[in-house]
């Protein structure tokens, strides 16, 4: 883990907001535990809470106590770009992180520095970096220029490089929502 990345855990832990690099742009992300966290990052981004947000794992099984369906064994064994998955939850899950509706959007990464922060803080809540209707931040850069001064830490790095969204796919079915 680079260097800059070593406090991030600590930070998220504490309630903090950082912005950080996944795999096709850069995204804010928070603990799904800290719901200060997240009403903070849905003020910064001027997003409405009923659009639900993402939440990433390193492993589905961080939070199968909240889902109401198996995960497909596709969902499991997925390489390349990461899929968002939508998935059925029961009602444990917070509100907070489904918009209000009876499902979540949940991204299972690969790319390293991810998967180690998320080993250390726990699954995170994630969404693009940039205010709601305007293109998301591509580089550390942008993010300092538009929502530096918002947010507790903007981590190094890069993204993993992927041009294109994450694939959308509904877990019940493994239909592909969007691609």
């Amino acid at each position: 883990m680079q260097t800059i990345w070593l406090n991030m855990p600590r930070l998220l832990l504490a309630g903090g907001v950082s912005a950080i690099p996944t795999e096709g742009i850069w995204g804010l992300s928070c603990s799904i535990s800290k719901e200060h966290a997240i009403q903070r990052i849905l003020r910064v981004k001027q997003r409405d809470p009923a659009k639900g947000l993402i939440t990433l794992v390193a492993a589905f099984d961080e939070l199968a106590h909240w889902f109401a369906c198996p995960v497909l064994e596709v969902a499991h064994d997925e390489v390349g770009r990461p899929s968002t998955w939508i998935i059925p939850v029961n009602s444990y899950c917070p509100r907070i992180l489904t918009g209000g509706r009876d499902s979540m959007a949940v991204r299972r990464v690969s790319m390293p520095s991810l998967v180690r922060l998320i080993d250390y803080a726990g699954p995170l809540v994630s969404t693009s970096a940039n205010r709601s209707g305007r293109p998301a931040c591509q580089s550390r850069w942008q993010v300092m220029n538009q929502l530096g001064h918002f947010v507790d830490h903007v981590a190094a790095g890069r993204t993993q490089g992927y041009r294109k969204p994450s694939t959308i796919r509904d877990m019940q079915t493994g239909t592909i929502i969007r691609d």
